[in-house]
C-alpha cells in the first residue's frame, strides 16, 4: 500500500513528493514501513521482524521530524513482545524527535514491563545521543562480530 503526498514549498520554492509505503513481504512475511523522498534520498524504511518472543526493529535513513511517526506507528504496533531490539545501526541521522521516541520507549517498556535493548548506531550519528547523556541512561548496546554485546558508555564511546 502506498501514499503520496505534497510538501509545501520552502524557502527555495519547490514542492517536495513524499511517499508513505506500507507492506507485508510475501517471502518471509515481515512487515515494511517507509517514507520515501522523491528527491532522490536515501528512503526512510522501518523492517520489523518477529522470533518467537523478541520484536526486532529496524529503522535505515533519517530519523526526524518527518519520519519520526513511521517509526512510532511500527513500534505501537507491537503488541506485548517479551523483548524489543530496537537497531539503530541503519540510521543516517537522528534528530531531538527521534531521541525523544527512544526515551518514550524506555518508559514504555518499564511501563509495560518488556526488555528493550537499543542497539546504538555508528559514529558520527551517535553525537546526538552522546551529547544528551542518553547512552549513559538508555539500555544500549553495540555490536561485536554481528551480534548485540553489552557495553559500558566508556567502552562504547571512548
Amino acid at each position: 500500500m502506498s501514499f503520496l503526498t505534497r510538501q509545501g514549498a520552502g524557502s527555495g520554492g519547490h514542492e517536495e513528493l513524499t511517499g508513505l509505503e506500507i507492506g507485508r513481504s510475501p517471502s518471509d512475511g515481515r512487515c515494511h514501513s517507509g517514507l520515501a523522498r522523491a528527491s532522490g534520498l536515501e528512503p526512510f524504511a522501518v523492517e520489523v521482524q518477529r522470533r518467537d518472543d523478541v520484536a526486532i526493529v529496524q529503522p535505515r535513513g533519517e530519523l526526524d521530524v518527518a519520519t519520526v511517526e513511521t517509526l512510532r506507528a511500527a513500534l505501537d504496533a507491537i503488541e506485548r513482545p517479551g523483548r524489543l531490539l530496537l537497531d539503530l545501526r541503519g540510521l543516517s541521522f537522528i534528530d531531538s524527535t527521534g531521541l525523544h521516541l527512544l526515551v518514550a520507549l524506555h518508559q514504555r517498556a518499564q511501563r509495560d514491563e518488556f526488555q528493550l535493548t537499543l542497539l546504538a548506531p555508528a559514529a558520527p550519528i551517535d553525537r546526538a545521543i552522546q551529547l544528551c547523556g542518553l547512552d549513559e541512561v538508555l539500555p544500549f548496546v553495540t555490536a561485536v562480530d554481528g551480534e548485540p554485546s553489552e557495553s559500558a558508555s566508556g567502552a562504547q564511546h571512548g
